[in-house]
C-alpha cells in the first residue's frame, strides 16, 4: 500500500506540473497578445506609408503628408515601448523625425493632373475623398495635430472639386461628340455653377470659367469645334498617374503586415 507521506508528495508533484504548464500557458498567451499588438501598430504605420506612396503624384499638400508621417511614427513608438531592442525601428523613426521637419514634395507645386479617362477621374475622386475622411477619422482620434487637419481637408476638397469640375465638362465634350446637345449643356452648366462656388480658383480654373462661359453661349456646332484647357500636363506625366491608380484603391494592395 501506498502511504500516505509518498502520497502526498505525488500530490505535491502533480500540483506543481499543473501550476508549471499554466504559467507557461500564460506566458505564450502575454507573448501571443504581443506580438498582436506589435503586428496591428506595425500595420497602421505601413498602412501610412502606402497612403504617402500612394499621393506621391499628387498634390495633396505639406499638411496632409505630414499627419500621415505623424500617423506612422505614433505607431512605430508605439511598438518601441513593446519592443525597445529593435535598432531597425529606431532608425525608421529617425528618418521619419527628418522628414517631417519638410513634409512637402515637389509635386505639391504642380498642377493636379486630371486623367482623359472618366472612369479614373472617378477613382481620383473617391481617393481623394476616401484620404480626406482618413484625416478626418485621425483628427477625432486625437492622432492629428489640430492646426494641420483644417488646410490639409481643405485643399484635399479642393482637388476633388477641380476633378469634378473636369469631369463634368470631359462628359460635356463627350456627350457633343455624339451631338446630344442637351446633356453636353447640362454637364458644362453642372461645372460652370461648381466653378463659381470656388473663390479662390487656380489658374486652370480660372481659364476654365472664362472657357465655360464662352461655349455655353455658342452654337452647337460651335461647341464642338472648341478645345478647352483641361490638362497641359506631358503625356509622360499623365501616364504615370494613370498608372498609379490601377492599384485596389487608396491603401494599395490589401496586406497583412
Amino acid at each position: 500500500m501506498i502511504s500516505s507521506s509518498t502520497l502526498i508528495v505525488i500530490v505535491l508533484v502533480l500540483i506543481a506540473c499543473v501550476a508549471a504548464i499554466a504559467i507557461i500557458q500564460k506566458r505564450e498567451q502575454e507573448k501571443a497578445l504581443l506580438r498582436q499588438k506589435i503586428a496591428q501598430y506595425r500595420y497602421r504605420a505601413n498602412q501610412a506609408s502606402s497612403i504617402l506612396g500612394n499621393f506621391s503624384q499628387t498634390p495633396i499638400g505639406a499638411e496632409a503628408r505630414f499627419i500621415l508621417m505623424q500617423y506612422a511614427l505614433a505607431n512605430l513608438k508605439a511598438i518601441t515601448k513593446l519592443s525597445p531592442a529593435d535598432a531597425k525601428l529606431q532608425a525608421s523613426i529617425a528618418q521619419l523625425q527628418t522628414s517631417m521637419q519638410s513634409p512637402q514634395s515637389p509635386v505639391d507645386n504642380q498642377r493636379l493632373v486630371i486623367p482623359g479617362d472618366l472612369a479614373q477621374i472617378t477613382r481620383q475622386v473617391n481617393n481623394l475623398s476616401t484620404l480626406a475622411k482618413f484625416i478626418l477619422k485621425l483628427h477625432k482620434s486625437n492622432m492629428a495635430q489640430a492646426g494641420k487637419v483644417s488646410p490639409a481637408v481643405s485643399r484635399i476638397m479642393s482637388l476633388i472639386s477641380e476633378s469634378k469640375i473636369c469631369a463634368y465638362i470631359q462628359q460635356g465634350k463627350e456627350a457633343l461628340s455624339k451631338h446630344e446637345y442637351v446633356p453636353a449643356q447640362r454637364s458644362f452648366i453642372f461645372a460652370q455653377q461648381m466653378l463659381h462656388k470656388i473663390a479662390n480658383k487656380n489658374e486652370r480654373l480660372t481659364q476654365l470659367e472664362v472657357e465655360l462661359q464662352e461655349l455655353i453661349k455658342s452654337s452647337p456646332s460651335q461647341a464642338m469645334n472648341t478645345e478647352l484647357t483641361l490638362n497641359e500636363n506631358d503625356s509622360s506625366e499623365q501616364s504615370a498617374v494613370q498608372s498609379g491608380d490601377q492599384d485596389d484603391g487608396l491603401f494599395g494592395p490589401r496586406k497583412k503586415w
